[in-house]
């Protein structure tokens, strides 16, 4: 193999630089083809599937080749919070850790994921060029970056739903297209910083007997719900390519399912360079239910004729690939085209290109966890809150204020979403761990100095331990107020884990209920990924406030539960009441069926809706349609602290377009939204520019998107009671 050649800001080695596919001014194509021809058929397969010797299945570490320079590759490093990367020891340096993708999304706000982006591609791309690897040192950080998660929060009881920017496949596709814009960022040269992977294409959103598990999608759905967010992402980005899930749709395992892979994401996404990884062990997989293949050989054919192009995790293409082209179940040219897909993107971001050709070797130590970085995160902070109640007023809370904080999420440091590190890597220095976590409670005692606040968990997160409740009720009493900390950590959600229920696990909803008795003011925060049932606790509060995954960022809530910030955003997904979870079993991927999914569908009156969210001033807006598509609205603070607003755009068929089709009608589509600052007693206007004739397609039973004549409305909410309806036709002769 390769393996003795260094994993460090690319660029060829010498023994390398005669052969042609070294040679920068010969095409792309001729580089590519040159590369694949000095390779045997074995060293193609060993370059596109895991090689024990070399380190471990999962990340995948594929073979080179030294007597051409070749080096050996490491694949898989993840990128949906943080770059995967063990910190730096000496200067130290640690990536930069983002909140819960599920606060990105709830701040709406476009810039805000580009930065991200451009920060996760910058600390790629750096510690790629100083040799930085992952928990383990043979885990070399490469090119390849595996991130955004963009699978939609079908339910709440996911347990990957901290992965994930919402349940809007509208707001998770723009997510991931600015994200990826950032992350894939072209020097002069055309190289972008990384390559970017999205995952897990597509569908994946249950834990349970994952990777053995079919699911019946409509082409309704799979174009409504569970397609949409790639196609965005897709056409908007050119991302790399993508994960292929662990799930089967409709008996067809998703990294062997030629339809959303060729047909799909190839075709009618026009990506036909798009490199596709298996999710680890997925080919493996194959060999059981749904499908049962009768042999490895035929998994391996399966999985690389349909269009997979890097196996991960397993070693079925590395043991059997070759005998499934010796038995003609494979083309040997459907192996160097697989392999040609994967060297082509190394090509682009210039792996085998000097170092001085690509201005992206410049990046080093002192661009990881940059002052920019730590800013751009900071900001996404500030943005990733939501505010779902404060009546009467509670927030914001007065320094000086004698407070009882309590709660088990108030004093743990584990407030990260899935994959955000602190278990080995980025995270904290020197051990990758969460050692400079502010908890909660102490962010909150910090801000408000010089009062005294008093720190207690009360009950743990899942257990029937009651031995801290009497400390903690009596810190309560002693209180002025209450901010009564509860929800999730990653014991009881992440891969490989969905939650029960909806409800507080353990004894915090008992012990939320006696802190509510006491009869003092209380502010309720939640920490969690997946959507809390709070019913029997929302009246009893005076506010609350769902800060999702706050990750390092605990001081940047403390600022807004103060005033010191009022950037507040927007829930991105529904908050169910909890008899949701006995009506609708987590196998139903059938989005409309009763009583339905997301705010799209749902027909019940949901705790807090998908865009729900307050702010600490008042807000009025008005807005004008001279035309369709051409929207504009006036946004007033009409309260007295400066603040941030959200305008969301909705649209909604008429009463005649969902009477006269036959299949299921949306009850409002997110088509749009723009967020803005607005100063106190000020006034700013915005432009809806994302609207056009796409924005009122319905997609039909065959998966096809439609324009219905008919009246319909654009939807014009701030999520905080302000509403515009503004009804237009589409007829023959309209400019629709």
């Amino acid at each position: 193999t390769g393996r003795p050649l260094p994993n460090d800001k690319g660029g060829a080695p010498d023994r390398a630089r005669s052969f042609p596919y070294c040679n920068m001014s010969l095409g792309g194509d001729a580089r590519v083809a040159d590369l694949v021809a000095r390779r045997a058929l074995d060293q193609l397969i060993a370059a596109i599937s895991p090689q024990p010797s070399l380190g471990g299945t999962c990340g995948d570490h594929t073979a080179g080749n030294a007597e051409i320079g070749l080096p050996d590759y490491f694949w898989l490093t993840e990128t949906n919070t943080n770059v995967a990367a063990k910190c730096h020891p000496s200067p130290y340096r640690c990536a930069t850790t983002f909140i819960g993708p599920l606060g990105m999304g709830a701040s709406f706000n476009r810039s805000s994921w580009r930065l991200k982006g451009g920060v996760l591609g910058t600390e790629m791309r750096a510690f790629h060029n100083i040799g930085g690897h992952r928990s383990s040192p043979t885990d070399k950080i490469g090119l390849t970056g595996f991130g955004p998660n963009l699978n939609i929060a079908r339910d709440p009881r996911y347990g990957r739903v901290s992965e994930v920017p919402g349940e809007d496949p509208y707001l998770s596709g723009h997510y991931g297209a600015e994200m990826v814009l950032g992350m894939q960022a072209f020097d002069k040269q055309g190289h972008p910083k990384m390559l970017a992977y999205l995952k897990h294409y597509t569908a994946y959103s249950v834990e349970a007997n994952r990777g053995h598990d079919t699911y019946n999608i409509s082409m309704y759905d799979f174009w409504d719900t569970y397609l949409a967010q790639y196609e965005i992402t897709f056409k908007r980005s050119n991302a790399s390519g993508v994960m292929c899930s662990y799930d089967a749709e409709n008996g067809n395992p998703s990294c062997a399912n030629g339809y959303i892979l060729n047909e799909v994401l190839r075709g009618k996404f026009g990506q036909p360079g798009a490199l596709v990884t298996t999710d680890c062990g997925a080919v493996k997989n194959m060999l059981g239910p749904p499908t049962n293949t009768p042999s490895p050989e035929l998994a391996a054919a399966w999985t690389i004729n349909n269009g997979t192009d890097v196996e991960m995790g397993s070693t079925v293409w590395t043991d059997h690939l070759r005998a499934a082209v010796d038995a003609g179940y494979v083309h040997q040219q459907t192996v160097e085209r697989s392999a040609a897909r994967g060297f082509r993107q190394m090509f682009l971001a210039g792996r085998f290109d000097p170092p001085e050709s690509v201005g992206w070797s410049s990046l080093g130590l002192e661009d990881i966890n940059s002052t920019h970085a730590q800013q751009v995160a900071k900001e996404a902070a500030l943005q990733g809150m939501v505010l779902l109640k404060n009546s009467p007023p509670l927030l914001p809370l007065k320094p000086g204020t004698k407070l009882a904080v309590v709660g088990p999420m108030a004093v743990t440091t584990d407030l990260m979403s899935d994959y955000a590190g602190g278990t080995g890597e980025a995270g904290c220095w020197p051990n990758s761990d969460e050692s400079c976590v502010w908890t909660i409670g102490e962010a909150v005692a910090g801000a408000n100095r010089p009062g005294v606040t008093t720190i207690s968990k009360g009950v743990d997160v899942n257990s029937n331990s009651t031995s801290g409740i009497a400390v903690a009720l009596d810190q309560v009493r002693a209180a002025d107020v209450v901010v009564l900390v509860v929800g999730n950590d990653r014991t009881q959600e992440h891969e490989g884990i969905d939650r029960p229920d909806t409800l507080l696990p353990g004894l915090q909803q008992s012990f939320a209920l006696d802190v509510i008795k006491i009869g003092k003011p209380v502010l309720l925060i939640m920490s969690n990924g997946g959507a809390l049932a709070i019913d029997e606790l929302i009246g009893g509060c005076d506010a609350i406030v769902e800060a999702f995954n706050p990750a390092q960022n605990t001081r940047e809530l403390a600022s807004l539960l103060f005033g010191r910030s009022n950037r507040w955003g927007k829930l991105p997904v529904t908050l169910y009441p909890h008899a949701y979870t006995s009506q609708q079993p987590m196998t139903n991927f059938d989005m409309a069926k009763p009583p339905g999914r997301t705010y799209k569908y749902y027909q019940h009156t949901p705790l807090f809706e998908f865009g729900h969210g307050l702010s600490l001033t008042q807000f009025k807006f008005n807005c004008s349609l001279p035309t369709p598509f051409h929207l504009s609205c006036e946004v007033a603070n009409v309260g007295g602290m400066d603040g941030d607003e959200v305008l969301m755009v909705y649209h909604s068929a008429g009463d005649q377009i969902r009477g006269s089709v036959h299949h299921p009608v949306p009850i409002k589509s997110l088509v749009d939204f723009e967020r803005v600052s607005v100063p106190a007693g000020g006034q700013v206007s915005v432009e809806f520019g994302g609207l056009s004739k796409s924005s009122v397609l319905l997609v039909d039973q065959d998966g096809e998107k439609q324009l219905y004549p008919g009246k319909r409305s654009f939807v014009v909410s701030n999520g905080a009671g302000e509403q515009v309806e503004l009804e237009f036709e589409c007829t023959g002769g309209s400019p629709c």
